[in-house]
């Protein structure tokens, strides 16, 4: 048994609906954004996409609609709406490819995103993605085997 008395426990309610990191997925054909990645930029409308080759750091930040190269983010959805978002722009998926180390088509990358408050904008450093499983019908993860041969 527990050596505490409950009435002192101040428990907090746990969010099942929201990711604890802000995650983006590199499928086969789509960039995925985890409803955290929505959440920590404020839930915006409007995002301009940005990258540095060099560094190899993709990042999103919010923006006005007439802001330079604006893509509507949300189309038209309310954070309640959206779990996650998916963007099937090939432009933003070749170039987030070509980022990415050894990347084998067929596969999808997982990136964890770091949200500078200050800026107001969400980084991914491309050079530090995982192979992330896909999810059968069953929530069941495929054989891990399968990428085994992969280095990290």
């Amino acid at each position: 048994m527990l050596n505490q008395k409950f009435a002192n426990v101040k428990f907090e309610l746990i969010d099942l609906s929201v990711n604890a990191a802000p995650e983006m997925y590199v499928s086969t054909a789509n960039v995925l954004f985890t409803r955290r990645v929505l959440e920590d930029l404020g839930n915006p409308q409007y995002v301009q996409f940005c990258v540095d080759p060099a560094t190899r750091v993709f990042a999103v930040r919010p923006c006005k609609q007439k802001d330079s190269k604006a893509v509507d983010f949300l189309k038209g959805k309310t954070l309640k709406q959206a779990e996650g978002l998916k963007v099937g722009s090939k432009n933003l998926h070749d170039t987030l490819v070509r980022l990415i180390d050894n990347y084998e088509s067929g596969k999808r990358y997982k990136f964890i995103g770091e949200y500078d408050p200050e800026n107001h904008i969400m980084y991914y450093d491309m050079t530090s993605g995982t192979i992330s499983l896909y999810r059968k019908a069953n929530n069941s993860t495929e054989d891990v085997a399968e990428f085994d041969d992969i280095a990290e």
